[in-house]
C-alpha cells in the first residue's frame, strides 16, 4: 500500500511540475481577483484588472489564466468571503497549486480619481490619477516572488469631461506598464547561436535562440553575459547588450549589438556560451 501511495505522489509530483509550465517552456500564471477600498467603484476596479490582463497577454511571456474563468476557484472565492472563511488563503493556494500555477498574481488598488481642474478660460475638467500594487507570490508555498507599485497620474494622466472618463483613459498607461512588469519578474534566459555580422572585431548582429514559442518581439532588449569561475563557484558577468531586430521563427530571433560588440566577439571565438537574460526597457538604456 505504502508503495502505491509513493507511486501516485510520485506521478502527481510530475504532473504538477509539467502542468506548470507549457510545451514552449512557458510558466502558467493565474491572476486574483484585485482587492480595493469600498469607495472605488467596482466597474472602473475591474476595468484597470482587464488592462493589467490586456497588457501581460500581449507580451506572451506566460501562460495567463484569469481565476475568474475556473469555476473551482470562483467558488472557492465565494466561499471564502462567508465570515466563517475569512482569512483562510491555505485553500486558495492549495487550488492554485492543484490546478498547476506556477505563480499568482495579486492586486491591490489603493487609488482611482478624477481630480477638478480649470483651464485657462475657466472651464472645468478632470484628470486621471490611479495607484495600485502588483504582487507575485508562489502559491505552493505562500513566498514573495516580486512587489511593484504603480502610479499613473501627471504626465501618465488621462484628461476627461468627467471623473471617470478621465480614469478610464489614464488605464490605458496601466495596460503599457505590464511590459516592464512582464520584463523585471517573468525574465527570459537563452543564449546566441551566432554571430551574423562584424565590422573591425565587434559583433554588429548575433542570432539568438528565442523566438515566438517564448514571446519574443522586435524591440524586445537582452543583457549578455558569460560565465566565470569565481574561487570554484560560477557566476555571471555582464559584458554586453542586445536589441531585437527581427524574429525569425518559434526559436530564432536577429538581434543587433548595442553595446560590447568586442567582447561578445572575443567569446565567440574562445568558444564560450553566451548567455542572454531579458531586461525591462528604460529611457536610459540602450
Amino acid at each position: 500500500m505504502k508503495k502505491i501511495l509513493l507511486l501516485f505522489s510520485i506521478c502527481l509530483i510530475s504532473m504538477l511540475g509539467y502542468a506548470q509550465t507549457n510545451e514552449d517552456g512557458k510558466e502558467s500564471v493565474y491572476i486574483d481577483y484585485f482587492s480595493r477600498p469600498g469607495s472605488i467603484n467596482n466597474i472602473l476596479a475591474e476595468a484597470l484588472r482587464n488592462k493589467i490582463i490586456e497588457g501581460i497577454q500581449e507580451m506572451n511571456r506566460v501562460v495567463l489564466i484569469d481565476v475568474d474563468s475556473n469555476e473551482a476557484l470562483k467558488t472557492e472565492a465565494r466561499r471564502r468571503q462567508e465570515a466563517s472563511a475569512m482569512g483562510d488563503v491555505v485553500a486558495r493556494s492549495e487550488a492554485m497549486t492543484t490546478l498547476g500555477a506556477k505563480y499568482l498574481i495579486q492586486g491591490n488598488i489603493t487609488s482611482m480619481q478624477g481630480i477638478k481642474k480649470t483651464d485657462s478660460k475657466g472651464k472645468p475638467y478632470y484628470k486621471g490619477s490611479v495607484s495600485y500594487t502588483l504582487k507575485i507570490v508562489d502559491p505552493s508555498n505562500g513566498t514573495l516572488k516580486g512587489t511593484q507599485a504603480f502610479s499613473h497620474e501627471g504626465l501618465t494622466g488621462s484628461i476627461g469631461d468627467t471623473p471617470e472618463e478621465a480614469i478610464i483613459k489614464t488605464l490605458d498607461y496601466a495596460k503599457i506598464s505590464m511590459d516592464d512588469f512582464v520584463n523585471e519578474n517573468f525574465k527570459i534566459q537563452g543564449t546566441i547561436v551566432q554571430v551574423e555580422s562584424t565590422k573591425k572585431d565587434k559583433a554588429q548582429t548575433v542570432y539568438v535562440d528565442l523566438g515566438t514559442k517564448r514571446g519574443i518581439q522586435k524591440g524586445q532588449k537582452f543583457t549578455v553575459y558569460i560565465e566565470m569561475d569565481i574561487a570554484g563557484e560560477l557566476s555571471l558577468k555582464e559584458i554586453g547588450r542586445l536589441n531585437v531586430k527581427e524574429v525569425l521563427s518559434g526559436a530564432r530571433s536577429l538581434c543587433s549589438v548595442s553595446k560590447g560588440g568586442e567582447e561578445i566577439m572575443r567569446a565567440t571565438k574562445e568558444e564560450r556560451k553566451l548567455i542572454i537574460i531579458s531586461r525591462k526597457d528604460t529611457f536610459l538604456s540602450l
